[in-house]
């Protein structure tokens, strides 16, 4: 029995991306910041409002979007594209329409470079393999 509640409470707290703390110390607008600066999709803003919501801190959306819309003309350039990519990580479809194709004709390339100097990080359909 201690086994299932000991699984539960990572299952639950594996999803959470804020403490109390934070929830109550960091405001939207600087997450979002960071969230776009590394690229985050929107999944990230519905982790931060249940993390938050866990505690009885409401989490503003608004503020969170206009940061991160500017941090992600941070990330969404043809330069960090080609890191991003050689970094081996993910795209996660996060950049405005304007900036994705500069973003993904460096980003491209180098993602298929990474994936042949190591093929044994990537799983099935292009996934990478977590360690």
């Amino acid at each position: 029995m201690h086994r299932w509640t000991l699984l539960l409470m990572l299952l639950l707290t594996g999803c959470a991306t804020l403490n109390q703390q934070e929830c109550q110390t960091k405001t939207p607008a600087a997450l979002g910041l960071a969230d776009g600066k590394q690229g985050y999709g929107l999944w990230r803003l519905d982790r931060h409002v249940e993390s938050c919501a866990r505690f009885g801190i409401a989490f503003e959306r608004a503020p969170y979007l206009q940061a991160r819309a500017a941090g992600l003309l941070q990330y969404c350039t043809p330069d960090n594209g080609e890191r991003v990519g050689q970094r081996g990580e993910n795209y996660e479809g996060v950049c405005p329409p304007a900036l994705e194709p500069g973003f993904l004709q460096r980003y491209r390339p180098a993602i298929f470079q990474y994936r042949q100097d190591y093929p044994d990080r990537w799983g099935w359909f292009g996934w990478p393999r977590r360690f």
